[in-house]
């Protein structure tokens, strides 16, 4: 009996849970398709993470055409807020990326996307994300966000 219960007591604790991982730059690696949408306007666009630092972004059209390959920068940090109570939380994660494009290299556009509360695990489902960019100054937008395989 005490083989038994020395035993379980090992397989209970010696287990691995499996936790969700919060979003960084380091695994966010990877392409993804990015639908937003403005007041009546939407726009499409290939994105592609290279590295815990460097992306690429691509806006294309429904009838096959694209823009040029914008190449930028990045960061991913914490957000942060006060609750009903006045105590400082964590809301999540923001994407914080500046890109120029190849037709005017010394324009710099910056934008943030709010992933909120999203883990890395649901990025291939895709998830709806708020965005904020010098594009369209004061303006939220929404957004959806896939991972591809």
């Amino acid at each position: 009996m005490t083989k038994l219960v020395l035993t379980a007591f090992l397989l209970i604790t010696g287990s691995v849970p499996a936790f969700a991982s919060p979003i960084t730059a380091d695994n966010i690696v990877g392409r993804y398709n990015v639908e937003a949408s403005y007041m009546f306007q939407k726009a499409y666009l290939k994105f592609r993470v290279l590295n815990n630092q460097e992306f690429e972004i691509q806006r294309y059209y429904k009838d096959g055409h694209s823009d040029p390959t914008c190449q930028g920068t990045f960061v991913v940090t914490n957000s942060f807020y006060y609750d009903h109570t006045g105590t400082l939380s964590s809301g999540g994660r923001y994407f914080k990326g500046v890109f120029t494009c190849p037709d005017d290299r010394s324009k710099k556009i910056d934008f943030n996307i709010d992933y909120k509360g999203t883990q890395v695990e649901e990025l291939p489902r895709g998830v709806n994300v708020t965005a904020t960019t010098s594009m369209v100054p004061g303006a939220k937008l929404k957004a959806y966000v896939i991972k591809l395989p």
